[in-house]
């Protein structure tokens, strides 16, 4: 990997090291402002930083849903055009009360003065073996 290729899947990382930890700054300070994503969980497309926080609104807050105790994520591809780079990886979600899930992750990253951010995100939940 280059330099810009490190700092991406470093970023990807620890993006998920923030989810697990429940810090969402960590998480957030590489996604843009303007970003838009496709959650496995949700039908349509959150626009900015705002539709995704409402995305994360939705989830249970009780602690009723399942508890991910582990992101483990692999086998990134990550090219860069420019400006501009494509990042995709599989992670599987290691969960406490639950079959672990594996998702499939393609990330859309645009070269800021300020560094790499996040500009689309887009996750499929595969199937579970049986």
């Amino acid at each position: 990997m280059n330099d810009d290729q490190r700092y991406i899947w470093n970023g990807v990382l620890t993006m998920y090291e923030g989810f697990i930890e429940k810090n969402r700054p960590k998480i957030d300070q590489f996604i843009h402002e303007d970003c838009t994503v496709w959650d496995s969980h949700e039908r349509n497309l959150a626009f900015g930083l705002k539709g995704l926080n409402e995305v994360r609104a939705r989830r249970p807050q009780d602690g009723s849903g399942p508890k991910a105790e582990r992101i483990d994520a692999t086998e990134p591809e990550i090219t860069i055009y420019g400006d501009m780079a494509v990042a995709r990886h599989y992670l599987t979600v290691v969960y406490a009360d639950a079959p672990s899930r594996e998702i499939r992750n393609t990330g859309v990253w645009k070269k800021f003065d300020q560094g790499w951010q996040l500009v689309h995100n887009h996750e499929d939940e595969l199937p579970l073996a049986h």
